[in-house]
């Protein structure tokens, strides 16, 4: 990697060139960053430029318009992703030569999420979401509350994250043997896998293919459609837990059964990077693991049904 010479516009204004934003995203491809999450790195990036003077290929900014930034991000954002923020405006410091790398420290400690998710929670909110009315047809609104309702049960029995299912196109889920095949493209990691969910979600989603004919070429349902009624729906705003809390469940029920450990990593596609026996040892075949699952998940129930 070339170095850079420190630039500078003037005595109070730092450089950043096009070529230095080019070698950041180059660095991530290197490392396999999945290509969502270079998007998030380039609009974390130019939210930041967007506050710095633009001179056609490069960009000025004083230690005051830094801070003003900063600051900005700290009304905004929770603890977690202003550090995120942080993170990468330090490589592009650093790969710009800027001497502020340093200076930029983020919060030691983030507030960590300690909400316990039960079946029970899961049902309540069910019920919660066969109340709401949706739209002003009661066939559209049906329709709404199924698809919300399989969105959060995919999560809460396979582990995935909100992300990859609304970005996970229907093929992808094999609903007779209720296998999920995470692709690249859509996995946080960039590492492709596989996942599972239980018979039952297996029939509800057979019944809403049956019912709706969704097309296989996209999502069961898509971000907005999943997050905006916990907005702008009070009786869904005022809910303790919301659709990222159904990862967590998954991850807290399986632990509850006594599932093993590296395999529940596996299907929730946490990093092994460090973890020497998954890495090098614990290997698995899709039927093994879901052997696996099905022993762990094989009495799990929500008595959930379409409305």
């Amino acid at each position: 990697m070339p170095a850079f010479v420190h630039e500078r516009a003037d005595d109070n204004q730092y450089i950043i060139t096009k070529r230095h934003l080019d070698i950041l995203l180059l660095e991530l491809k290197a490392n396999n960053v999945a290509e969502h999450h270079l998007k998030f790195v380039n609009r974390v990036i130019h939210k930041f430029l967007d506050k710095t003077a633009q001179h056609g290929d490069y960009w000025s900014f004083t230690v005051e318009d830094l801070i003003s930034h900063l600051q900005n991000l700290q009304k905004q954002y929770s603890p977690s992703m202003y550090r995120k923020h942080i993170t990468y405006l330090k490589k592009l410091f650093r790969i710009a030569g800027i001497p502020l790398e340093h200076n930029l420290k983020s919060p030691r400690y983030v507030g960590v999420d300690m909400t316990v998710i039960t079946v029970q929670d899961v049902q309540t909110l069910l019920k919660v979401i066969h109340r709401v009315q949706f739209a002003k047809r009661e066939e559209v609104s049906g329709r709404i509350a199924n698809k919300i309702m399989l969105g959060l049960l995919i999560m809460a029995t396979s582990g995935l994250r909100v992300y990859e299912l609304t970005k996970l196109p229907l093929l992808y889920i094999d609903i007779d043997r209720g296998l999920i095949k995470v692709p690249p493209n859509v996995a946080k990691t960039g590492q492709a896998r596989v996942t599972f969910i239980t018979k039952e979600v297996q029939s509800l989603l057979k019944q809403y293919v049956e019912r709706y004919s969704p097309n296989p070429d996209k999502p069961v349902i898509s971000y907005f459609s999943l997050e905006k009624p916990f907005i702008r729906k009070e009786e869904l705003a005022n809910q303790p837990i919301r659709p990222k809390h159904m990862r967590k469940f998954f991850s807290q029920e399986w632990d509850r059964r006594n599932g093993n450990a590296t395999v529940k990593k596996l299907l929730m596609g946490h990093s092994i990077r460090g973890d020497i026996n998954a890495l090098h040892y614990s290997h698995h075949t899709t039927e093994s693991l879901q052997s696996v699952y099905d022993k762990v998940f094989k009495k799990l129930k929500f008595g959930a049904k379409l409305v």
